[in-house]
């Protein structure tokens, strides 16, 4: 009998040690926290998308500007015209003028909004990849979850997982650059 209680004793507290053995992670159970914004920030596939996503915008910048400045130029010339045209070919011209104006606002429209539609698509996708990510983080560390570390007032720093998230992302964009939807 005394042989018992010194294996359970043994045990009781072997167990305990065991359970210990990596102080820095979190108990099972645990609620895990993440930051989503620097997940997207400090990733190089998050750079690589934002990036992208600057480069476009400037490019339909840079072609919204230009074609402002047609514009501006087309209806100074057609103001100067009104002084010497018959109100007929000065109002046919004015028409011509608006509807065109008109077309051009509608293509930059389409083009901002096929714009806005990829840099959805392709952050969906980032946070597809972040969640697969996130999703093996939780299981091997036996988390019960993972919350956004912006929704919480005060927490335990150890349960933060984002630079942990960000080092894995960076492993799997290494190892994947078609991670990177250049086109979605």
């Amino acid at each position: 009998m005394r042989w018992i209680l010194a294996i359970c004793f043994a045990l009781g507290l072997a167990l305990p040690v065991q359970a210990q053995t990596d102080p820095t992670a979190p108990p099972p159970g645990a609620i895990l926290f993440v930051n989503q914004e620097r997940l997207l920030v400090d990733s190089t596939l998050g750079r690589a998308i934002l990036s992208l996503e600057s480069e476009e915008r400037a490019v339909l910048t840079a072609e919204g500007e230009r074609i402002a400045a047609e514009l501006s130029a087309e209806e100074s010339a057609l103001t100067e015209l009104r002084k010497t045209a018959t109100p007929e070919d000065f109002r046919v011209r004015a028409e011509a003028f608006n509807q065109r104006v008109e077309r051009v606002r509608a293509e930059q429209l389409d083009k901002d909004r096929a714009q806005t539609q990829r840099n959805e698509d392709r952050r969906r996708a980032f946070y597809a990849t972040a969640a697969q990510i996130l999703g093996d983080i939780m299981v091997q560390s036996r988390a019960s979850a993972i919350m956004d570390r912006r929704s919480v007032l005060l927490y335990n720093t150890s349960l933060d997982i984002t630079d942990l998230a960000v080092s894995r992302l960076d492993a799997a964009y290494a190892a994947d650059p078609a991670l990177l939807p250049t086109d979605p």
